[in-house]
């Protein structure tokens, strides 16, 4: 689930001097053509079925001269589901809406959120952090290994990328959707995330 999503892009806690040198403080916005947020799940221990966000958004205040204090944002659709095509399972249009609906409670909170709370340097290029996690209309704390992949000028715009890994148990967050058939509660994260300066 983007769940995610939503969030690697904590690696806002590497407070390397090349990070502070090569891009300036301000406002960085997501930018959702060069950012993917894809998630996993156990299909009855005989695959791990994978698939995808489409609605991406986010933006992080970035601190130059005190990345750790640094924050971001990240909003995902939870309609916005993309898997293989399959049979739905309860009576939608598609399965992305079944998994939608009953796994992420896109009725219930149209929006997956995810705010970081606490950033945390572990090496040159590589950090732990901290937030709060929203859907399904709970909220509850996760924490993401994130890594930056690169900082800079790009065709006269500072850029920061990050990528980041985490596994959430979905049940805290009350989606229970076919465990009774086997379908894992284990879901993995991994975003890819790249933003822009514009303030």
């Amino acid at each position: 689930m983007k769940l995610f999503a939503t969030a690697a892009l904590a690696a806002l806690s590497l407070s390397t001097a090349a990070v502070a040198q090569d891009v300036p403080s301000g406002t960085y916005q997501l930018d959702p053509t060069h950012t993917t947020v894809i998630w996993g799940v156990s299909h009855a221990g005989f695959s791990l079925y994978r698939g995808s966000f489409e609605e991406v958004g986010g933006a992080i205040e970035w601190n130059a001269d005190r990345p750790a204090r640094s924050s971001m944002m990240v909003t995902i659709g939870a309609d916005s589901v993309d898997v293989p095509a399959a049979v739905s399972h309860a009576g939608n249009d598609t399965f992305a809406e079944d998994i939608a609906k009953n796994a992420l409670g896109s009725e219930t909170q149209p929006e997956i959120t995810f705010k970081t709370t606490k950033l945390k340097k572990t090496g040159d290029k590589t950090g732990v952090v901290t937030g709060d996690l929203s859907f399904n209309g709970k909220t509850g704390e996760i924490t993401m290994d994130v890594e930056l992949v690169g900082s800079g000028d790009f065709m006269g715009t500072p850029k920061l990328g990050f990528s980041g890994k985490t596994t959430i148990d979905r049940t805290k967050w009350g989606s229970d959707a076919w465990t009774q058939f086997g379908i894992g509660t284990d879901v993995t994260i991994e975003i890819n995330a790249e933003f822009a300066k514009t303030e």
